[in-house]
């Protein structure tokens, strides 16, 4: 067997620098700061606003230069998506459904189709806990124009009844909207940066870019591919108690991570705090947990479930995962008398997922 040779001077400068670096970046995981060098241990963030919130495509230096052109059109394409579903923006497919469905089947592309039928589906498995057509209860409350006020129980039960999955009906053979009751209108509220983010993913692949991490704001993320020097994309868990301390790392791997909380859109009223997420059944804010983080095969899929196990709480959030195993979830509980939330988690896998708190406190809660 030869021996090794001794590195010379000229093998040094061909590849000594860049072990130097990567050893290095191995140590301490460093990213962006390592982008002037050139080195593969770097991101490219392309971002541009939509939805109401900053959209970002990040993929690795290592690609080739035209993956920025590939990028814009990324984002386009979440622009795109946007149009069809935004209810302020003209007249969208979406405003046109709201109107027309209940007098007639209105034809609909395949995103509101896609939309509408899982959001049936993650109703009719939650018992009802998620609902897109709670949109007069949303309005009621004051949240559709972002400003809150509490109603009267008078109001909400007029909502209520406005409201009603089992009033949707698809077709599926003409790929239709009908509405078997006057009054009601669909929300993309709680799966519109799912959809978007799913259809980007989609427009990325086509265009031949396979590792690529997408966000829509801090609480929508869809990984598709890994980084050259990880087994898959890292992403913070926001802790709503403590904006410095992340509650957990995941590591999204061709997978859809969603968060919901009620920390950035409520209101108070006679002492009492009222978040903006809504339980369907009753037509009153949901409290059981201050936050829940899920993980799935899709963007979408991870949305709907993050919104239907904020309203379910914790013991039948629990045994849902239990029958879908596909399906991971961090739970922030509501703080004790003391002043601690326990963190309970479901079907996450010990190696992707590194849960850096056992419990918060509630009184380090920054801004």
């Amino acid at each position: 067997m030869p021996r090794p040779s001794n590195p010379t001077r000229r093998d040094f400068f061909q590849g000594g620098w860049q072990n130097f670096w990567n050893q290095i970046a191995d140590a301490i995981d460093i990213k962006e700061p390592l982008a002037f060098l050139g080195l593969d241990r770097s991101y490219v963030r392309l971002r541009r606003e939509a939805m109401a919130t900053d959209f970002e495509v990040l993929y690795c230096n290592y690609e080739k230069m035209e993956v920025r052109k590939t990028a814009m059109k990324i984002l386009d394409e979440i622009d795109r998506v946007e149009s069809v579903l935004t209810l302020w923006k003209g007249e969208s497919e979406l405003v046109r459904v709201n109107r027309l469905a209940a007098r007639e089947p209105v034809p609909v592309g395949p995103e509101i189709f896609d939309l509408i039928k899982l959001a049936q589906t993650i109703h009719a498995e939650t018992n009802g806990a998620f609902d897109i057509t709670s949109t007069p209860l949303s309005r009621c409350w004051g949240f559709f124009s972002r400003q809150g006020r509490v109603p009267s129980q008078d109001e909400i039960d007029a909502a209520r009844r406005k409201t009603g999955m089992e009033f949707v009906e698809l077709n599926e053979a003409g790929r239709t909207v009908f509405f078997h009751k006057e009054g009601i209108e669909l929300t993309p509220a709680s799966l519109g940066k799912g959809l978007a983010l799913d259809y980007a993913l989609h427009a990325a692949r086509r265009l031949g870019l396979t590792t690529v991490l997408l966000n829509g704001g801090f609480s929508s993320v869809l990984a598709s591919g890994a980084p050259q020097w990880r087994n898959a994309w890292q992403i913070d868990v926001r802790n709503p108690l403590d904006h410095q301390r992340p509650l957990a790392r995941i590591q999204l791997r061709d997978q859809g991570f969603s968060s919901s909380g009620s920390e950035l859109q409520k209101i108070e009223a006679g002492g009492k705090t009222y978040g903006h997420i809504l339980d369907p059944r009753t037509g009153w804010p949901a409290d059981a947990v201050l936050n829940v983080n899920v993980t799935a095969p899709t963007a979408l899929h991870a949305e709907a479930l993050s919104t239907a196990f904020y309203v379910m709480g914790v013991e039948k959030t629990l045994k849902y995962c239990e029958n879908h195993p596909e399906i991971g979830v961090i739970i922030l509980q509501k703080p004790d008398a003391q002043g601690r939330a326990e963190i309970i988690t479901s079907n996450i896998n010990p190696e992707r997922v590194e849960v850096l708190l056992t419990s918060c406190q509630a009184h380090r809660a920054t801004t």
